[in-house]
């Protein structure tokens, strides 16, 4: 029902970071729209790539996550207020914060809509998020349809917070930066089985899967638009209580 990130933690923010200035104006945009809202929970937490800088820059940010190892490496960069706890079940009465964070974790859980019930029910003001746009690079789509073609499941669990902008209109979309990403380095970590869709796909198939991709993308490149996404914890209720009466 939800996917947790032990298995690698050891890799993560080496094949997850940002680029350093893109990282620190992604952070600032996040921290303009944070202003008035000084207590934060994020949700999946992982290593504390968010939650450090939010937190030197005197944020009370709290995050949970169900990967210990992920929250030890977030606790070796002394990272505080963490918490081992579920997005399915928060551990926090009604309005125990000002906003939400959270960042690629809404598509590792199979029951969103749960999810976001609970974080609008210990939220006050605001959900806010980071998102590429377009939402996954070339080479990410052809490995599902690959793996789908060998009769294998690699899409995501649930719905990304950039999917879900799409279902409920944000209060403000806001451009943090611009990067360029390279093919070669989401083919290196394609072949470490550093993501969660390929968990479900056997080793010897990916293995052929990414020789494959090598093939098609090895030495392309291709832009990343990277936006704070800020959605209204009203609208998110909205959403939700239509959902439920259909």
């Amino acid at each position: 029902m939800r996917i947790p990130f032990d298995r690698v933690a050891d890799i993560y923010d080496r094949t997850r970071g940002l680029p350093e200035k893109v990282m620190k104006k992604t952070v600032g945009v996040l921290a303009k729209e944070l202003k008035d809202n000084r207590r934060v929970l994020e949700i999946g937490v992982g290593t504390g790539r968010f939650a450090k800088p939010l937190q030197e820059s005197h944020f009370e940010i709290v995050g949970i996550d169900i990967a210990r190892d992920m929250m030890s490496k977030a606790k070796h960069k002394s990272v505080s207020n963490l918490l081992l706890a579920d997005a399915y079940f928060l551990p926090f009465r009604e309005k125990s914060f000002d906003a939400a964070l959270s960042v690629h974790v809404l598509h590792l859980i199979k029951d969103w809509q749960t999810a976001l019930h609970e974080i609008s029910r210990v939220t006050r003001d605001a959900l806010l998020s980071v998102v590429n746009m377009p939402s996954r690079n070339p080479v990410s789509k052809a490995y599902e349809d690959l793996a789908e073609e060998k009769g294998y499941d690699a899409h995501r669990l649930g719905l990304g917070e950039r999917e879900i902008k799409d279902k409920i209109k944000p209060a403000k979309t806001v451009p943090a930066a611009s990067m360029v990403a390279e093919a070669d380095k989401y083919l290196t970590n394609l072949s470490r089985r550093a993501y969660s869709r390929q968990w479900r796909v056997p080793e010897n198939v990916n293995k052929e899967i990414v020789e494959e991709l090598t093939r098609r993308f090895a030495g392309q490149e291709y832009t990343l638009e990277i936006y704070v996404v800020k959605w209204l914890i009203s609208d998110i209720k909205s959403y939700l209580d239509s959902a439920a009466r259909r």
